[in-house]
């Protein structure tokens, strides 16, 4: 369909084109509007016939507008207050980012052209852009307004939930934790690896923010007593964000922990994962195999599944079929297939494993070897013509075959398939000051690895034992570089990697 026959046409005529509305849906929405003054897309949400997601997604196609997420928006009084109750409702329109004279509006429907003329006389003097939103999440606001913009504090505890997980986005947060004590709530966020005080919570502000993220993450509200996870998607201050939602019982007390993926930052290359030009190196000659296994090791939040997602980049090319299987997807790639699997869900991950490999891939991206089953499919699989790309729980690249053993795989087996392994961890990188005063701004990583050559294969099928291999790298070489370049200390090291002999 061209833009301008789609842009035309009534709003009914491409919902149902689209599927998304029958004939007679659309007829009985017209006849409602005989009687109420309302919007076609207003009316069809509110007799249940359409989604305000699918509404939306239509609306930003047919008016070319850029669609934002309000229910984790953090407004400002002052950019709320710009506009009178009134105004907003008859409008459904709200400020919500103000920069000098630059102002952003939010706007459940453009179409209502007096509305959208309305607003631009009352914001003249200023540079307006507009963005699509859901009409229930403006409504939200337009209640806060109704009731006074004093509303805009502490005191309502959802606006403070925005509040809490736009600063954390904002400061580079990786994850945020709500955690109950005695006397009130603690919430600390990760940034660059350490956990720092945001702010606290009363318990009767914690049981509603505890519900709002529950129902976020589609977690069973009523469920006190199992852990559980979940994820959403929402857009953020103009950033594409993925929470990874779970809770834990301690003490029969639910603590909350979020891990923040923002998708919008897209994926880096290996260049700017800021690898030494040797690592680089490394991992561009171990990936240029056309079967085999690679693993990447290392505990949660050294930097795995980023570098494994660079990998997969570097690799990429339109001749070569990529299928990726992941807990859940992280990342959005063009042109690769990506299977989506939850915990507890229908399919496991060596189901999953079996499924892409009916689909003849020639690179598999499993996105952790977790179990016996994954294990031996994922070794299968490197030895009839796949490169296969994984992570896996181990502190080191030693310990990663130890970890393959332990899932029941024999020496004999893995060796003969085995690529390499490559371990890292992220520690801060020195931004200024000294001694006590020094500062830190962002983290690189600090790698280990071995790469198994035909003569590290027999040294060790011969030997059966892993400690008589000798690494191509050491995290006590990495760390004894990077502190001569100045790029972190001693202490820095020692906080993340523990006993390393430099």
């Amino acid at each position: 369909m061209e833009k301008n026959d789609f842009t035309f046409q009534c709003l009914g005529n491409i919902l149902v084109q689209k599927g998304l509305l029958t004939q007679k849906q659309v007829e009985v929405v017209l006849n409602s509007q005989k009687t109420r003054p309302l919007l076609f897309g207003q009316l069809a949400v509110q007799h249940k016939f359409l989604g305000e997601d699918d509404l939306l997604q239509i609306l930003a196609k047919l008016y070319s507008m850029d669609s934002i997420t309000l229910e984790f928006a953090c407004v400002d009084a002052a950019v709320l207050g710009l506009i009178d109750h009134e105004t907003a409702l008859s409008c459904l329109a709200l400020p919500f980012f103000r920069k000098g004279n630059h102002l952003k509006i939010a706007m459940a429907d453009p179409g209502d052209l007096k509305a959208l003329d309305k607003i631009k006389a009352i914001f003249k003097n200023m540079k307006t852009e507009f963005f699509l939103a859901k009409e229930s999440e403006i409504l939200r606001f337009i209640e806060i307004l109704r009731n006074g913009s004093n509303d805009i504090d502490d005191n309502n505890p959802l606006l403070l939930l925005n509040k809490i997980i736009f600063d954390a986005l904002e400061s580079g947060a990786s994850d945020i934790h709500f955690e109950p004590l005695e006397t009130h709530v603690r919430v600390r966020s990760r940034i660059d690896g350490l956990l720092q005080q945001q702010t606290s919570l009363s318990f009767d502000s914690w049981s509603r923010i505890k519900a709002k993220l529950k129902l976020t993450g589609k977690l069973d509200i009523t469920d006190r007593h199992h852990p559980q996870s979940g994820h959403a998607k929402i857009s953020l201050g103009g950033k594409s964000v993925d929470l990874r939602i779970s809770t834990h019982i301690d003490k029969s007390e639910e603590s909350i922990a979020i891990r923040i993926l923002d998708a919008s930052s897209g994926i880096k290359s290996l260049e700017e994962l800021e690898f030494p030009p040797e690592d680089l190196l490394w991992l561009k000659k171990v990936i240029s195999f056309h079967c085999g296994i690679f693993l990447i090791a290392g505990p949660t939040g050294s930097g795995k599944t980023t570098t494994l997602y660079s990998l997969l980049k570097e690799i990429d090319d339109t001749s070569i079929h990529i299928m990726t299987l992941e807990d859940p997807i992280e990342y959005q790639m063009d042109g690769i297939n990506q299977m989506e699997l939850r915990e507890n869900g229908l399919l496991s991950f060596a189901d999953g494993v079996r499924s892409i490999l009916r689909q003849d891939p020639d690179v598999v991206f499993i996105g952790e070897i977790r179990d016996e089953e994954t294990a031996h499919i994922a070794l299968r699989a490197s030895l009839t013509g796949r490169l296969v790309l994984a992570s896996i729980h181990a502190s080191t690249p030693l310990e990663g075959i130890r970890r393959l053993v332990n899932l029941n795989l024999k020496l004999s087996d893995i060796v003969p398939s085995l690529i390499g392994i490559f371990s890292q961890r992220l520690v801060r990188k020195i931004d200024g000051g000294s001694g006590t005063d020094k500062k830190y701004a962002g983290r690189f990583p600090l790698t280990e690895y071995i790469y198994f050559s035909e003569e590290k294969k027999k040294l060790l099928l011969a030997s059966g034992d892993i400690y008589d291999l000798q690494l191509d790298k050491t995290f006590a070489k990495s760390s004894a570089e990077a502190i001569r370049r100045s790029l972190t200390d001693i202490c820095e090291v020692e906080r993340v990697i523990k006993n390393v002999d430099i």
